[in-house]
């Protein structure tokens, strides 16, 4: 790769911020960002660089692809204002939902470079000190993530469908209104299909096969902030181990995988041989070696996920996310509508007084009933998520064949 000319873009926009900032977002784009970009060998005016393109919840004022591929995010603020913290959180979700591992979020005077979905490094540089961060730069050229690009894979497919998303939905519900009587009147209820059909594709396209082989139960959580709402000013690298999914780990508010140690230990009242209904074999519990993922929805999309790699852990993780999210306000003892076991409740046992058969107390002090098959948590994750407001998607080994 030819060396890059870095030098000569920060002179030139170092000598315009000095003299003249741009006041306008369009300004900075015209002036301090796309010379940027054309120096690490991205053409802004071909068609192959998308432009103002909502991914995720998140604006991204260039995409550019390689062979229709994405390839780098782009989002940019005007010179004047501050890089923001809530955005750049925005921008990393973004990148962990549609496998887009490379992103720039500038306002041509601070510089966030982004790479990775699983593991996030973010390094924040600013424009005089540039130069000095060739070598990064480096991993942000057209050169270097075409030939990273350059062999197919599904991956590839998920971040298509991802950027084209809201095209996509838009033409899916433009045809169905098309062929069906008084369709109009339908086009809500079409589009929320068109989302939904739509982000299980991505799942399905992004989601990577689980890893064999027996461990400890782990617990990971994907959430919403490694980035502080104070701005992105901390560089180097977020490190966290790799899990089920492609987004930020955290655990316990904190960066990294959590062990689970009481995934290790019976629970009261909890049988040593539970057996999963679909295979008649013993079922996942204490074996550690699966991966069960929940990824959650509101009405406006994708807004994080958790992972265990045991079914009843990944109910309980899925249980602690969503008592921030909706659930907390629930009146015990609760149960899921057409069920006759109840779910959550003060203590450790069931609106008649019988105790529950794998209870396991949440961070608010009420009790979480886990015990059934895999099938049956499933099944209570997805109501739980529905009592708070969301939409969960299941994926992992929740849909695994008996074998």
């Amino acid at each position: 790769m030819p060396p890059l000319d870095i030098r000569s873009y920060t002179a030139r926009a170092g000598a315009l911020v000095d003299a003249s900032p741009p006041t306008t977002l369009r300004d900075t784009r015209r002036w301090l960002v796309e010379p940027l970009l054309e120096t690490l060998g991205w053409d802004v005016r071909a068609d192959s660089c998308l432009v103002d393109r909502d991914v995720d919840d998140v604006h991204l004022e260039y995409v550019p692809t390689v062979d229709s591929v994405p390839a780098l995010f782009v989002a940019v603020e005007p010179a004047t204002d501050s890089l923001d913290g809530s955005r750049a959180n925005a921008l990393r979700r973004a990148m962990a939902w549609t496998g887009v591992d490379r992103a720039i979020y500038t306002n041509g005077r601070d510089f966030l470079l982004l790479a990775g979905t699983s593991d996030i490094d973010y390094r924040t540089v600013r424009l005089a000190d540039l130069p000095d961060a060739e070598s990064v730069l480096a991993n942000y050229t057209r050169s270097t993530l075409g030939s990273r690009l350059e062999r197919h894979s599904r991956e590839l497919v998920a971040r298509q469908l991802a950027v084209e998303r809201p095209v996509l939905v838009e033409s899916i519900v433009d045809r169905l209104t098309a062929v069906t009587t008084q369709g109009e009147a339908y086009a809500p209820e079409f589009e929320a299909a068109a989302e939904r059909f739509l982000d299980q594709l991505v799942v399905a396209f992004a989601e990577q096969q689980p890893a064999s082989g027996d461990g400890p139960a782990v617990s990971v959580r994907f959430s919403e902030s490694a980035i502080t709402d104070d701005g992105p000013t901390r560089e180097g690298t977020a490190e966290s181990p790799t899990a089920a999914g492609d987004a930020p780990l955290e655990a316990d508010d904190q960066t990294g995988a959590e062990h689970d140690e009481s995934a290790d230990e019976p629970r009261d009242g909890e049988s040593d041989t539970a057996t999963d209904s679909r295979s008649g074999k013993p079922d996942d519990e204490g074996h550690g070696d699966g991966e069960y993922v929940v990824r959650f929805f509101n009405e406006r999309g994708s807004i994080g996920a958790i992972g265990h790699s045991t079914s009843d852990g990944a109910l309980v993780e899925a249980a602690e996310y969503l008592l921030d999210r909706g659930l907390a306000g629930v009146d015990p003892p609760w149960r899921p509508d057409g069920s006759d076991r109840t779910v959550l409740n003060d203590g450790p046992v069931g609106a008649d007084g019988s105790p529950m058969a794998a209870p396991k107390r949440l961070s608010n002090g009420l009790v979480l009933e886990t015990a059934g098959s895999v099938d049956q948590r499933a099944t209570r994750v997805k109501s739980l998520a529905d009592r708070a407001g969301l939409r969960a998607m299941l994926t992992g080994d929740w849909d695994r064949e008996a074998q």
